[in-house]
């Protein structure tokens, strides 16, 4: 039989991936290079995950196959991939994958990546960092000048990390609360003994040790149950301090579409973390503590992929991995000689955080080649990469400066008083004109549509900053619905103009009320950039490397000499490796990376 194993990487880019494998420092993925076939994928507006992972693996430009993020959308109605695949009698396993694909049986999914603000379903606790001090003393951060990131009312909640919670001191004793998003909380004990601690629920009991992971321990909050681990960051006994960073508990069941494969899966390999306690930054005291769960999940993802693909009938597995991508958003402004934030005497200790990052991917890599079979071809790929941020951009803010929106103290639109407004889980390159009859607070008439969209055309073009004297446009693009057909955007669900922002510019709210300015902290973005941006360190492309049965050797497709690949192109190649007819997948077979 025929596999496929797919490790999605949120953010993995080209340039750095031949940079570390040429530094020798990724042993497993040069093998994949120099034994496979590899290219760059172009990605689509938003160059963000939600929309190129669903076009990836359906095989479907957004136009037909995307809603909205987290919003799933029928396999069965569109004939893409998975429905093909259901027709063949093929099975595919989605690990901790979007959730915005719909995957009923026989397919399965476990765990679908959650994307949202909203406490996951699948979450019992949240990760938390627990401290004797008082937590106004550890909560350092300073109200943030610009908040990046779209939608503009909420931050991506899978970057949001290390939430600080008090340990109360009694007699040389300690208590530690978990809570559950409904309230419920329980108390676990911490008892010194010598120069360990152990915690204690009910009468279950794990060591902590100075600068590890304790094992998994039980616990129950009312009537649902899960694990936790702990990691012991401090103990100073003669002053009675502790700090101790928890886990994020998973509940046992109910996180899958299988309830026996999902039961099967934990007792083999373990609870299972979608997110982890702490920030991979170079400042992040417990930065350490993140790279080992974040290599925990890892492996068990590996694991996994191995175990269904070999034992349990499943043709396709795939997963969507993060630490790369958080890496790159925390250093990759500070590492780029591109970025305006970088320094020739503190770049390579930003970048030294991403190359651990990197390794810790090789390993895995390794993991699989290790005891993949022979029928498997194994797919190393991304959704986009990222280039570094130098300017911030309010659209609403710009727009409610020409009158053509309408916004509250709190920046949120008012839609009955707005002629224009964006959708949140579109992706924020979406512009919508209000319109009547169509709207449920329409006031733009259909007489004057076109007027209104001509206007917000000649707005997006003219939107600059001026930089050493030099005009920039802040937008790359910008078309009308019915000429973004070529950039695969049509359908009810698409907006009425479809843009893109220039290299460097990034969607966001500034605590100043400017439209335009320059960032206020390095970071590095992908999601508002036009998807072909780069630099002479990064790019927003994509990457797919594949090896293994029926793969040509040592072949690698320059996009700058014949053309790249479309982010739909490797769900069309995976169907011809499976033996799948393809009429109604909008990709094209990748035939140059097969053997003659």
């Amino acid at each position: 039989m025929k596999k496929c194993i797919i490790f999605g990487v949120d953010g993995l880019m080209m340039p750095l991936l031949k940079k570390f494998a040429a530094e020798g420092i990724l042993p497993n993925i040069d093998k994949m290079f120099k034994k496979g076939s590899a290219t760059e994928l172009l990605p689509y507006v938003s160059a963000w995950g939600d929309v190129n992972w669903v076009s990836f693996l359906t095989g479907q430009c957004p136009g037909n196959t995307w809603i909205g993020q987290g919003r799933e959308h029928v396999n069965q109605n569109m004939h893409n991939l998975l429905s093909l695949m259901k027709d063949n009698g093929t099975r595919a396993a989605l690990v901790n994958f979007i959730g915005s694909i719909s995957t009923d049986a026989p397919h399965f999914q476990f765990v679908p990546y959650w994307g949202s603000v909203e406490p996951s379903p699948y979450e019992l606790c949240p990760a938390m960092i627990h401290t004797t001090i008082d937590i106004e003393q550890t909560d350092k951060k300073k109200p943030k000048q610009q908040k990046l990131g779209w939608p503009p009312v909420a931050a991506l909640a899978f970057h949001e990390k290390g939430a600080w919670r008090k340990i109360v001191s009694q007699n040389g004793q300690y208590q530690l609360q978990l809570s559950d998003h409904c309230g419920e909380s329980i108390i676990l004990s911490i008892c010194p003994e010598g120069s360990k601690l152990r915690i204690y629920a009910g009468e279950t009991a794990v060591d902590l040790i100075m600068g590890q992971w304790s094992q998994w321990l039980p616990i129950q909050i009312n009537e649902s149950t899960g694990k936790v681990r702990f990691f012991l960051g401090k103990f100073d006994s003669q002053n009675s301090h502790v700090e101790i960073l928890q886990s994020q508990v998973m509940r046992l069941e109910g996180i899958s579409n299988d309830a026996k494969l999902e039961k099967v899966l934990l007792e083999q390999f373990g609870p299972f973390i979608s997110k982890w306690s702490s920030k991979v930054a170079l400042n992040e005291q417990y930065r350490i503590s993140a790279l080992q769960e974040a290599e925990d999940q890892s492996l068990w993802l590996a694991d996994s992929a191995l175990f269904l693909t070999q034992n349990c009938g499943f043709s396709l597995w795939a997963t969507v991995h993060r630490l790369i991508d958080e890496s790159q958003h925390t250093c990759l402004g500070q590492y780029d000689p591109a970025s305006p934030f970088f320094k020739t005497e503190t770049a390579e200790e930003y970048g030294n955080i991403i190359r651990e990052c990197y390794k810790v991917l090789d390993r895995i890599m390794g993991r699989i080649l290790e005891d993949m079979d022979k029928d498997t071809v194994l797919i190393l790929a991304s959704d986009h990469g990222g280039v570094p941020n130098s300017y911030m951009c309010d659209i609403y803010r710009y727009l409610e400066r020409n009158d053509l929106v309408k916004l509250r103290s709190d920046g949120s639109v008012i839609l009955e008083e707005s002629k224009v407004f964006l959708k949140d889980e579109r992706g924020g390159l979406e512009i919508y004109i209000n319109l009547q009859g169509r709207e449920s607070q329409g006031m733009v008439s259909p007489e004057d549509f076109e007027t209104v969209r001509e206007s917000v055309l000649h707005l997006l073009g003219n939107w600059h900053v001026k930089e050493n004297g030099q005009i920039r446009n802040a937008v790359s693009m910008a078309l009308k619905k019915e000429d973004a057909m070529g950039i695969g955007y049509w359908g009810q669900y698409a907006g009425d103009i479809i843009f893109a922002y220039n290299t460097g510019f990034v969607w966001g709210v500034s605590l100043g009320g400017e439209d335009i300015c320059p960032v206020a902290l390095p970071g590095a973005n992908h999601g508002p950039q036009k998807p072909t941006a780069t630099t002479n360190m990064s790019s927003n492309y994509g990457v797919f490397l594949a090896y293994g049965d029926g793969i040509r050797e040592g072949y690698y497709r320059e996009r700058r000499t014949i053309g790249s690949r479309s982010m739909v192109d490797p769900a069309a190649t995976i169907a011809e490796i499976f033996g799948i007819k393809q009429s109604s997948l909008d990709g094209s077979t990748m035939t140059d990376f097969f053997q003659k």
